[in-house]
């Protein structure tokens, strides 16, 4: 902004030339006035004191381009020649520069066929530049036109994905199947059978199952069982199965022996042998403990296992554990005496007491803080003191 101080030496400099500001031209009888008189300043102020400025008239302005649109040809088409460093202009050969060429450019003999030139894909007539590789439209339909009459040209137009997976909560009525739409995206998506073929005989094995548990023992990754598991299995999001994927038909409430599948979560956040998420791999300073003949060792490579076994440590600092999958003769004893447990809620509690599934949770917390203590005790030991 500038002050109002130079607003008024502007204004009085205006004055002064205000004589020479139109440009006439000499013609018998015609008289030409711009009318309009464009300068190019530049405007400088100290930094300590910024009400003190000074300002200079460098130029006058002959030509001015103004454009309504995105400027149509961002870059020059240039064309190599051959045998030569030198580059040709495309330009008159491929839009007419003048009113007298523009009329005749269609019919024009005395000039060679000009040569094929193709523009890149990110050039448009749009108001905003695309990524996307333009196409003839096919889509005529008003929900298409609405769009685009709102959002304009060059904009993503894609309508969004469904989410066909099924999410449930645990009072919810669980889906007996799949919807048609589901299963003809997920064929669609896989058209090889053996993914498929996995994912059934896995929920044959046993009707729910983790993410992990399904990643680990298929070996399928995220983006294929993203696609696959919308036909196989339902999402439960809370309650005593919640973070289970169920089979279709089977509903967990109504099955004592579906007790022995609800989860746990165990956080180890606490521990400094356990790497963080994002960090699963073994890093370089835990290469010693591989050289140590024990069984105790640090996280291995590999996927993340579904299974907690006494004396291994896991290789996330957070989990969630099926009951069965917690491989302790401790939680299995456990998990036996609450054979007689009659819940007020199946939904809520499930058919496992609360108590006992916190005493299974504090017996893999226990066991982990024993084995890093244990492995600790070893490296410890393995490792030479220093000569000072």
């Amino acid at each position: 902004m500038l002050s109002s101080n130079f607003n008024e030496k502007f204004i009085k400099f205006l004055k002064k030339i205000s004589n020479f500001l139109e440009i006439y031209c000499k013609l018998p009888d015609i008289k030409v006035s711009s009318g309009t008189l464009h300068l190019v300043m530049k405007v400088r102020r100290k930094k300590k004191d910024p009400k003190i400025m000074s300002t200079k008239i460098i130029g006058m302005v002959n030509t001015i381009y103004t454009f309504d649109m995105m400027c149509d040809f961002q870059y020059l088409p240039i064309k190599k020649r051959i045998h030569t460093t030198n580059f040709d202009d495309m330009m008159s050969n491929l839009i007419p520069t003048d009113m007298a060429s523009a009329l005749s450019w269609w019919t024009r003999k005395d000039i060679a066929p000009t040569s094929l030139f193709l523009p890149p894909y990110q050039f448009s007539r749009y108001l905003t530049p695309s990524t996307k590789i333009l196409a003839r439209e096919t889509d005529f339909s008003m929900e298409k036109t609405k769009r685009v009459n709102k959002l304009g040209h060059g904009q993503n137009l894609r309508i969004e994905r469904k989410a066909l997976s099924l999410t449930v909560q645990a009072g919810d009525e669980f889906p007996k199947a799949p919807s048609e739409e589901a299963i003809e995206d997920a064929d669609f998506r896989c058209k090889n059978e053996e993914p498929h073929r996995l994912i059934s005989e896995l929920f044959k094995e046993r009707p729910m199952w983790t993410r992990v548990a399904i990643s680990y023992r298929t070996g399928l990754d995220e983006s294929m069982l993203k696609g696959l598991l919308q036909k196989y299995a339902f999402y439960i999001q809370s309650g005593p199965w919640g973070r289970l994927w169920c089979k279709f038909g089977y509903d967990p409430r109504e099955h004592r022996e579906s007790g022995q599948f609800q989860t746990l979560m165990v956080s180890f956040r606490q521990n400094g042998r356990i790497p963080e998420k994002q960090r699963l791999k073994v890093s370089a300073d835990r290469s010693q403990a591989q050289t140590i003949p024990n069984i105790l060792t640090e996280v291995e490579e590999g996927p993340v296992k579904y299974v907690y076994e006494a004396g291994k440590l896991p290789k996330v600092r957070q989990m969630w554990y099926c009951i069965v999958d917690v491989h302790m003769e401790e939680a299995r004893q456990l998990y036996n005496s609450s054979s007689n447990y009659e819940p007020t809620s199946v939904a809520l509690s499930g058919w496992v007491s609360p108590d006992v599934v916190n005493k299974i949770r504090d017996i893999v917390k226990n066991d982990v803080n024993r084995t890093s203590n244990e492995l600790e005790t070893i490296l410890n030991h393995s490792i030479p003191d220093e000569d000072f």
